[in-house]
């Protein structure tokens, strides 16, 4: 009995152990699960987040693929408005070159000009220098063609039947018709011979001048018989004028080629032809020194 009774104990002690040991292992168990729950928890956490960060990370992925694709774009455009802005300046640089060398080319051009209008000018500034040289020679010759009839001619000028006039170089010599033709006539009186052997020495001394003998006439018409001579005023100045140059050329010696004669009639007054004293200053002959051709 004792010896039942032993092992009784000995088993009761035996299972009580065995129900401690069993109760330690559930509990540690239930630990363990618990541990496990909470990082089963902790890994399903960790996953949404991991998915949420790969999400959020693809979001920024596209986004950057995105921008990329954009800026490659903005890139291209860019690079398209740059060749043709290059082209555009391209092509202005070559027009302003081209506009350079067409300003040089009309600059050369415009000095070219300019030299020979100075050259021009250097000309004409020569041509009038001897221009004026040989007019102050003229009129120094004319001068002393004046002062020489002038001084020939002192009673006929004081007698007031020769009027000699000098202006810009131009020498006339007015002779009033009394003092050479009678009235109505055309032949040179003996008075008239006299002055004009005086008057063509005189010429004779300026060889570089033609010789214009001009009639003259008043208002008052042709009449009676010596209307079957002279027709009008313009005839019988014409004669006179040229019987003038016939003298000058006969008796005077002067070179025929100098000398011309012209009528002017009744149509080139220096008096109104309403007085007797009017009329006779317009009854004239003028001898005028003109350059020669």
């Amino acid at each position: 009995m004792k010896r039942y009774a032993f092992l009784l104990v000995m088993l009761s002690a035996t299972a009580c152990t065995t129900m401690g040991k069993l109760r330690e292992q559930q509990g540690a168990t239930a630990a363990e699960k618990s541990r496990a729950d909470g990082l089963a928890k902790e890994l399903a956490a960790a996953k949404t987040a991991d998915a949420a960060a790969i999400e959020a990370g693809q979001k920024i992925q596209l986004d950057l693929t995105n921008q990329f694709a954009a800026s490659q774009k903005t890139n291209k455009d860019l690079a398209q408005a740059l060749d043709a802005k290059k082209g555009e300046l391209t092509q202005k640089f070559a027009e302003l070159i081209k506009e350079r060398d067409s300003v040089s080319a009309q600059n050369a051009a415009l000095t070219g000009q300019i030299a020979d209008l100075q050259k021009k000018a250097a000309d004409l500034e020569a041509a009038r220098a001897a221009a004026e040289a040989e007019k102050a020679v003229e009129v120094d010759k004319v001068k002393k063609s004046y002062e020489d009839l002038t001084a020939g001619l002192k009673s006929e000028i004081a007698a007031g039947e020769i009027k000699i006039t000098q202006l810009k170089g131009k020498l006339t010599v007015n002779l009033v018709d009394r003092i050479l033709f009678d009235s109505g006539k055309a032949e040179v009186k003996d008075d008239g011979r006299k002055v004009l052997d005086k008057v063509g020495g005189i010429l004779n001394t300026v060889q570089d001048k033609n010789i214009r003998i001009e009639g003259h006439t008043d208002n008052k018409p042709i009449t009676g018989e010596l209307q079957s001579k002279y027709a009008s005023n313009w005839e019988l100045s014409t004669a006179r004028a040229t019987a003038v140059a016939r003298y000058l050329q006969d008796k005077a010696k002067v070179d025929p080629t100098r000398l011309v004669a012209a009528g002017f009639g009744e149509y080139h007054p220096v008096a109104p032809n309403d007085t007797q004293e009017s009329r006779a200053l317009n009854r004239r002959i003028e001898i005028v020194l003109v350059p020669r051709d």
